[in-house]
């Protein structure tokens, strides 16, 4: 009869521990149940509130698209109409043209193997042998005009250039 005790007490032990793990799965679950419900209901709750806010907003929207003050606004912005003894003044915008003044530094070959290492590799990565310098001016009437003018500025650049750089 000792033997069979520890047996039976180590099944009510088991039966016990399984019991329990039943029991924690269980709560656990219904727990997790609880928490997704109460957070449906919070958006539901939200989006009512939403909705309630969209159905006091309505009809002062429409009050407001029914008023003379929106119809006036919108005959005049959509439709180009005007009040009886009403003038329309067009006030242009006046046109800006960029005009780049290109400036380009060239290194003759004799001049960067003049200067030190160092020099160098910092020209080589930080050095600026192009800039670009911006001047607004008026615009010209005739398109043909600054086209023609933004040519000779070029002409003038290769022209220097040429000078410059030995044949």
């Amino acid at each position: 009869m000792t033997n069979k005790q520890p047996f039976v007490m180590q099944a009510i032990v088991i039966g016990g521990f399984l019991i329990f793990l039943y029991i924690f799965f269980a709560l656990t679950t219904s727990i997790y149940k609880d928490y997704k419900i109460e957070s449906t209901i919070r958006g539901f709750e939200s989006e009512i509130d939403e909705l309630a806010r969209l159905a006091k907003q309505k009809p002062e929207d429409v009050l407001y698209f029914q008023s003379e003050e929106y119809k006036d606004k919108y005959a005049k912005e959509n439709l180009n109409l005007l009040n009886p003894g009403e003038k329309l003044i067009i006030i242009p915008q006046e046109e800006r043209v960029v005009k780049p003044e290109i400036a380009i530094e060239r290194f003759t070959p004799n001049k960067v193997l003049t200067l030190p290492n160092p020099m160098q590799w910092r020209d080589y990565f930080f050095g600026q042998t192009l800039s670009v310098q911006v001047k607004e001016e008026a615009p010209s009437k005739d398109p043909e005009e600054s086209f023609n003018a933004d040519q000779e500025s070029l002409l003038e650049i290769e022209e220097q250039d040429e000078q410059k750089s030995p044949s």
